[in-house]
Parts: C-alpha cells; structure tokens; sequence
C-alpha cells in the first residue's frame, strides 16, 4: 500500500500591508465572563479538567468560544488551524488525516496512536473523525505540550478538546444559521433547546448540511469535486438532585467527499493524451475514482456527583465509525484507460470509562485519583491491482487482485490508574504534581492473498504486544502579584511501539517490522500578566521537548532480503546491492531521536471598549538529533536519495544518519515561524450595531527534502462586514475568505506504482478566495 507524497509552493505576501488591512486583532476565549466595561473578559478553561481562568493555568492553551466560532465562520475541523498559530490541520485527501502542535508531526499509517490526541465532550476519538463538520460548539481548546498526565490518552504535542453546547434547564432558546457562498458553498445550522422539567430535565437537539467545492474540475471523466455532510445530535442534561448532574450526547454524521488531486505539468510521449496544466488550472487528470466515505456515531455520557469538598465523576465515550476509499493510484494518468483503483474499508467501535475521585477545596492540598479504561476493535480490508507484466512502458499491465484483510478478533486496549496533587504553599505559590501508569495492549494481525496464496504479515509471537509505561507532570507557578504569574512546568509523553502491518517482502528480519516505543520529556517556562487596568494581556513561553524514538513513516523503501553482514562490497555505486525486484519498495515505521524548541507569545489589548486585539506568534524548531533512519540510498553515501533501486552492503535496509527537520509523510517541513493576527470593531448605527471584522495569518517558509525544493511563505487574509442586534439576537455578515487570493502549492513528483514516471505532477492547493453571506438568529422564551 505505497502511498503518494505532496509538495508545498506558494507566493508570499507582505505582512505590512496585511496589517494596514487589518488594524487590529479579535480576541478568541473558550468561555467569557463579564467584564467591567473597557476591560477584557475572563477566560474560562478545563484545561486541567478543572474550571479555571486561562491565566491561572500553568501551560500555554489556546482557547476558543462559540461565540468566536459563530464569526469567524469556523464550519470545518480544519479550520480551527486559522485561531492557533504552530498548530496544522491537514485533512490531505479525504484519508490520512493529521494534526501537528509544536512541529510534531503524524502519520496516520505508522498504525501508532496520534501525537495530538482530539478529545469530544472529554472522551477521545479518532483523528479521521474529527476532521468532519462542526456545528453547536461549545468550546475549543488547544493544549500544547505532552499530555501525560490528567486526560484519556498520552500523546507527545499535545491536545485538542471540542466540547458540544449542553441543554439549558430553564428556558426554550435555540438558534438558525445559514451561510451561502461561492464554490457552492452551503452551511445550514439549527438548534432547538426544550426543558421538559424546568431546572431538572433538558434536551438539545441540533443538525447541520453542509456542501462545498474547491472549484477542481476532472478533464479525464468529467466529475468536479465536492464535499457534502449531513448529522444530527442530541443532548440530554438531567439534575436530580443539586448535587448529581448527568450528561449525555449522542451525534450522528455522514460525509462523501470527492477530492481528485490537482495536476500540473504536460503528458510525455507514450503517456496518456491530456492537456497542459499548470496550478491556476485546478484541473484533475485521474481516470478512476476518488472519493472517501464516513459515517460516525459518537456517544459520551458523563456523571458528576458533588459530595461536597469531593466530587466522584464518570466520563464515558462509544465511538463507531465506518469509512471506505476509493482511489485510482494511477493519479497522474500515466496509463491510459486504466485505473489502479485502491479500496479500502475500515470499520472500528472504541469503547473509554474514566473514573474519578477529587477534593473541591480542602486549601493546602488538594488531590484527584482516577482510572481509566478503553477498548477498540477494529477491521481493515483492501482490495487493489498488483501489475506483475508490463507489455510496454505506458501500456495497461496484466495484473491480479491483491487482497489484505485484518484478523478477526484485532484490537487495542488501553488501561491506566493516574493522580494528580495540588499544594498551596502560600497565597502567592502553588505546587502541582501528578503520575500515571497505562498499560497498553493489542493484537494486530494482518493477511495478504496474491495469486491465491494467503500469508500473514508478522510472525503470531509479534502481533500480541503488551506494554507498560509511567508519565508524569508537574508545575510550580507564583504569583507576583494578582495580575502578574509567571511558572515552570515539566510533562512527559509516551507512545507505544508495534508491527507494521501489510509488509510484503518475505525474508525481511522481523526487527525491520517492529517500531521501539516512544518517550518524551518537555520543559515550558512562561508567564501571564495583566495590564493596563486588565485591557492588555500578555503571555508569553518557552519550550523544549526531547523526544526518545520518534515513530516516524518510511515510504518507498528499497529491500535485499539476501543481505548478510560483513558481506563485500557489491556492484552498484558505492558499493551498493540491486534491491529485490520481485519485492518493490516498501513501506516501514522508523525511529529515532528529536528536539523540538521555540517559544509562544500572545497578546490582546483592548483599545476601546468597542475595538479589540490580538496577535498570537509560535516559533518552533523541531528537528532529528542525529538519528540512524530507514531511507533510501543508491550510492551509499550516507544520504537519502531516490535514483535508483540499491541498497547498502551488509544490510537489509539503508540506514542515514539525520539531523533535518521534521517533515510530514510527502516530505513537507513547515514553517517556523507562525502568526495570527484577529479584529474587531464596532459601534451603534441607529439601533442596530454594525462591524468590522478580520484575521490574518502568517506562514513563513518551509522547505520540501523529497523535492529539495523551497516552500514560499503564505499569508491570507479573511475579512467581515455587518450588522447585528446589540443583544447579539441577530447577525448578518457579508465576507471573504482568503481576500488577496494567495495560493500555497503542495504536491510532489508521482510515478506510476509500477515505477514508470509521466509528465504531470499532482499537487495540492488551499482554498481560493470565497465571498459569502451569513445570517444567525438566536431565539429564546
């Protein structure tokens, strides 16, 4: 199941000019409190699963409110990566999905748990899941740094937490949103809350239909690409008694999302007949199928009992999910007539308990104990052509199905106990420490049938795996004085290792197969202050993270089974030995060791009472410290390259010494420096209340190590104009997205899998400029 890579190009954009754009900045809060007039509101947040003010909390969150996701058109998972700089949301295609915090990057098909780990109403989902439609938030909030510690899963960057809008007990309110705007652009939104005992028994029901384009037109079969969803949820809040409070939510949502890939380039001869492309052309070549299908079914049922200075509370998740890909591999048209279509069906039910035990207010000390627990099982299966005679070099070859399908009964389990303590030593220090041991177990078999003959692909001893490991935190924070703390903190993360599965090179050491678990160590020093009478904000850290074995993707990967160590040198470059050719190149996890540095600043300052701002800056280095990498090395001189199928002498698999920064799995490395610059102004036209509104973005190069080739800087700008109720009851915008049109290329040279190369080039491409309307109206009894 070789994969695709994608390259990064684009043009950049002064920030001066933006900034004169702009002016200033709005403010994004997880949950507002009033504020006395010219000041800014207090934040909220349950960072530490615990509510508490943003600037309290010793740990850098970004933290954003419905009200924020209401105007800034926040209608897609993907967005959110335009409130928080340093945090990239790729949905790529339609599958592969992947999050990065702090320059750690993921790759889905490692098969390893994700290093930013994506939390609904507490209970944790998968990444595929998560990059749908969102609609009725409550809250979003952003973690940064390790999670070890207080939440369902450890994860080595951090997390993301989507809390959905709960039903109010006392009054019938509910809300209607609808957006239109170009590329067939779609978004209704409604919501209805009914109290069926006023103060015990409330339910919220809300759905959304959501449909757009990225405007890519299919020359070769004449489809255009769009992406449609549609879902509904229902929410239960019921009090019994003061002191008990249950919640439950269940959501529905379907997704089909057609998604050629862009092509640019010319046909070569022999190649499959096609026009000349180039970026501005959004054109798709591939003669086959592409698109991706999901429906989700998220559950959470969480129980708080208060006992008084204690609180026992039970947070508990069901996930069900169900996806099929298509996919013609031949994205490029190499071959004409003929489509390497991929099928892949993935169906998974994840069941998560946690249970908790903690003191409200016993002053000195004050502690939780807690365990938690979670089961997945899952099945994959995939069906694709596997070519075996080429009559020609751009002729159709005589393939055989190849067919992969996991064992019955695969699955994952995870368990752990965990506490967390917090000592005041003063008024003015505060001590905070905390531990958790997990176990994580799983089965994880897979099998391959070609020509008939069905194999396994690990040895059985290697697909049980059962690991155990501890993370801890802790944090000392001071107050200098009530608006002024500054604090250290230490997190650790963990990953487990495991089997690569679906490997076809019998002969390969098993060792090659296995991926070592990984370990992280972080350190952050920061501080939050208050000014200027509570209308400036500043916060600011800085941070490193070592991380142990880095599980990591290595795609395409060269194979000599028949290697033996000492051997001489062989006949290739260098000393190199021709790969199998009956194996082809492979697909492998590897490990090694990272250093990820920068630092994080926010600021917002309320100008006016009516005109507020924020800048938000992340810069951040992450890169390999000297690590030995499975790569590709034709030469044998220690550098990765892909000219030819060789491999090292003595070995297997090639191995290259690295210190280059982290890349995502088509080689892309981001920027280091980011920024988000937000606005806001307003004031009274008659009775109604009219506005300005924008957000800027910064991006700064980046650079492509499959390619060796630069990533051009990117800086887009939204923009808002309109009026509203000053009761906010009502809203109507007219806006743009991405005003000035700048586009960032990402793509990557394709070859046909049967190693013949062609003219085109896939790449991909943000989202060209939008202008639309939007129109909100709350209602209430």
């Amino acid at each position: 199941m070789n994969g695709y890579r994608r390259f990064s190009q684009g043009s950049s954009f002064k920030l001066s000019l933006c900034a004169a754009a702009l002016a200033v900045a709005f403010p994004i809060h997880a949950q507002e409190v009033p504020a006395k007039p010219g000041e800014i509101q207090e934040v909220v947040i349950t960072a530490s699963k615990r509510k508490e003010s943003i600037q309290s909390v010793a740990m850098s969150v970004d933290a954003v409110t419905a009200s924020t996701i209401q105007k800034m058109n926040v209608n897609q998972f993907a967005d959110l990566e335009k409130l928080s700089p340093g945090l990239v949301l790729d949905p790529a295609d339609g599958r592969g999905q992947n999050i990065s915090l702090r320059g750690v990057s993921f790759d889905p098909d490692t098969g390893a748990s994700p290093t930013v780990q994506v939390y609904w109403n507490e209970t944790p989902i998968s990444t595929s899941d998560a990059f749908r439609s969102m609609f009725d938030i409550a809250r979003v909030e952003v973690l940064r740094g390790p999670q070890g510690t207080l939440r369902g899963q450890t994860s080595p960057a951090g997390a993301i937490t989507v809390a959905t809008q709960l039903p109010n007990l006392d009054g019938t309110e509910g809300m209607i949103a609808q957006t239109w705007g170009t590329h067939s652009l779609w978004n209704t939104q409604a919501a209805v809350n009914l109290p069926l005992i006023k103060g015990k028994f409330a339910v919220r029901v809300a759905g959304v239909y959501d449909h757009s384009s990225n405007d890519v037109h299919n020359v070769s079969n004449g489809r255009d690409n769009g992406d449609r969803s549609h879902g509904g949820r229902v929410s239960v809040l019921y009090q019994p008694l003061k002191s008990v409070e249950i919640q439950f939510v269940h959501q529905e949502l379907t997704d089909k999302n057609v998604n050629y890939p862009v092509s640019v380039g010319a046909p070569v001869a022999g190649q499959a007949v096609g026009p000349v492309l180039g970026a501005g052309d959004r054109t798709s070549v591939t003669e086959g199928d592409y698109e991706f299908h999901n429906r989700a079914k998220l559950t959470s049922l969480n129980v708080t009992w208060n006992l008084g200075t204690h609180k026992l509370s039970y947070i508990g998740g069901f996930q069900q999910s169900r996806e099929t890909d298509d996919r013609d591999q031949d994205i490029t048209n190499v071959i004409a007539n003929y489509s390497n279509t991929q099928v892949v069906n993935i169906s998974s039910k994840q069941l998560t308990h946690e249970l908790r035990f903690e003191s409200t207010d016993n002053g000195f000390w004050n502690y939780m104990f807690g365990a938690y627990y979670a089961k997945n099982n899952s099945s994959t299966r995939f069906t694709q052509p596997f070519a075996y005679f080429y009559p020609s070099p751009y002729g159709a070859p005589q393939t055989v199905t190849i067919e992969g399908f996991s064992a019955p009964g695969t699955f994952s389990r995870d368990t752990a106990v965990f506490t967390d303590h917090r000592f005041a030593l003063s008024q003015r220090d505060n001590l905070e420490f905390g531990a958790r041991l997990q176990r994580n177990q799983s089965y994880s078999q897979q099998f391959l049938d070609v020509f008939g003959n069905v194999s396994a692909s690990l040895p059985e001893d290697m697909a049980n795996l059962d690991n155990k490991h501890w993370t801890g935190s802790a944090s000392y924070k001071h107050n200098f004085k009530k608006d002024l703390m500054a604090y250290i903190s230490y997190a650790g993360g963990y990953r487990a290792g495991g089997a690569v599965g679906f490997v076809t090179a019998p002969g390969l050491d098993p060792r090659y197969i296995t991926y070592r678990p990984e370990k992280t160590n972080s350190i952050e020093l920061g501080i939050k202050s208050s000014l200027l009478d509570r209308r400036l904000t500043l916060n600011a850290d800085v941070f490193q993270q070592n991380i142990k074995d880095y599980i990591a993707r290595a795609n395409g990967i060269y194979v000599r089974t028949a290697a033996a160590q000492g051997e001489p040198s062989g006949p290739g470059l260098g000393g190199t030995y021709a790969a199998d050719a009956g194996t082809g190149a492979i697909n492998l996890n590897t490990n090694g060791d990272v250093v990820t540095r920068g630092a994080e600043a926010t600021a917002i300052w309320r100008i006016m009472p009516e005109w507020r701002a924020q800048l938000s800056v992340s810069y951040v280095d992450a890169h390999y410290k000297n690590a030995m990498l499975y790569c590709n090395d034709s030469n044998n001189d220690g550098t990765p390259d892909n000219t030819a199928a060789f491999v090292q002498p003595g070995r297997q698999i090639s191995l290259c010494r690295s210190s280059r920064p982290l890349a995502d799995g088509n080689g892309n490395e981001a920027g280091k420096l980011g920024m988000t610059l937000q606005s806001e102004y307003a004031r009274d036209i008659g009775n109604m209340e009219g506005f300005v509104r924008g957000l800027m973005r910064y991006a700064s190069p980046g650079h492509n190590q499959i390619l060796n080739r630069d990533i051009a800087s990117f800086t887009p700008v939204d923009l808002y104009v309109g009026v509203r109720d000053p009761g906010q009851q009502w809203e109507l915008s007219l806006w743009s997205q991405n005003v000035f049109n700048r586009s960032l290329d990402r793509g990557g040279a394709v070859t046909y899998q049967g190693g013949f190369g062609g003219g085109y080039q896939r790449i991909a491409t943000p989202e060209q400029r939008k202008v639309g309307v939007t129109f909100r109206y709350n209602f209430d009894s």
